[in-house]
């Protein structure tokens, strides 16, 4: 009897034993952590800031254009020879037949300043097909869709299409329209400020090109497209860019009352200040970083 307890109780402290070391190998086992995400975005792409570049460069070459066209109208409208002047101009013209002739060969060789913007504007369009062929895997790497993709080629070639009809107020549109798919694209990469500040970039030149054309219909919709993307980003600012903020808040009420009015030369300046106003957004939201 007294040999069964002692197996008892041997066979009792062999098994506390192994249940003692069988809970301090559980306590070292290490309790498993979440992943966390190390995924980072990569920074934007020099394409693509060459490719906004080049935008703001087709569209300031075909404004340089349109104000010539609007000068040489105006000095032709209020330029008028009398009759006599007519025939002396004539005399002399014959005189010096000769001179002309070398004068308009010399003009022939040297491009005429509407013929640099247009060369410009050509050479422009075809860096942006270039870059555009480099950016675009770099994009799909980063996340965007096909279909974004597609709609940012699709632009590209409609503005060849009215770059290459010499049609200025459908250039600076087309131009325009390629400028649209940048913040998009920005949001697959790292940018120093909201890319949703240059939607509001497009559509305030949108409503300055269409201004022009009378097109107010659209102009008073991408007014509200304004007020709607305004709304989400400025919750989003900094503190230090309410100065900012409440500038551009004054010249884009002052942009709507234009539109409203449907006065295109006062749309035109006001458009022009709310440019100055969205540089100031993006200075100050770059302050945060």
């Amino acid at each position: 009897m007294k040999k069964y307890r002692k197996i008892v109780c041997l066979l009792l402290i062999f098994i506390s034993v192994f249940q003692l070391s069988a809970c301090k190998n559980k306590q070292k086992k290490p309790i498993p952590q979440k992943k966390t995400s190390t995924t980072q975005k990569m920074s934007t792409p020099k394409e693509l800031a060459k490719i906004e570049s080049d935008i703001d460069t087709i569209i300031k070459e075909a404004k340089k254009l349109k104000e010539s066209q609007s000068g040489k109208s105006a000095q032709q409208s209020t330029t008028t020879l009398a009759p006599q002047d007519k025939k002396q101009s004539s005399s002399k013209s014959q005189g010096g037949g000769k001179s002309n002739e070398k004068g308009a060969n010399k003009k022939q060789q040297k491009q005429s300043p509407e013929e640099k913007s247009w060369s410009t504007i050509d050479k422009t369009v075809k860096d942006i097909h270039t870059n555009w062929n480099v950016l675009s895997p770099i994009a799909t790497k980063a996340g965007a869709s096909t279909d974004l993709l597609n709609n940012v080629g699709t632009a590209i070639n409609i503005l060849t299409t009215k770059s290459s009809s010499k049609s200025l107020d459908e250039t600076m549109i087309a131009a325009n329209n390629v400028y649209k798919f940048v913040p998009e694209i920005e949001n697959y990469f790292k940018t120093t400020s909201p890319p949703d500040i240059k939607k509001l970039r497009f559509y305030s030149r949108d409503i300055e090109f269409n201004s022009t054309l009378g097109k107010w219909a659209i102009a008073l919709k991408d007014i509200n497209e304004i007020k709607a993307i305004w709304k989400n980003i400025r919750i989003k600012l900094p503190k230090d860019a309410k100065n900012a903020s409440d500038k551009f808040d004054a010249g884009l009420s002052e942009l709507e009352k234009a539109v409203q009015s449907k006065d295109s030369t006062i749309t035109k300046i006001k458009t022009s200040v709310l440019e100055t106003d969205i540089k100031s957004l993006e200075k100050a939201s770059k302050s945060q970083k």
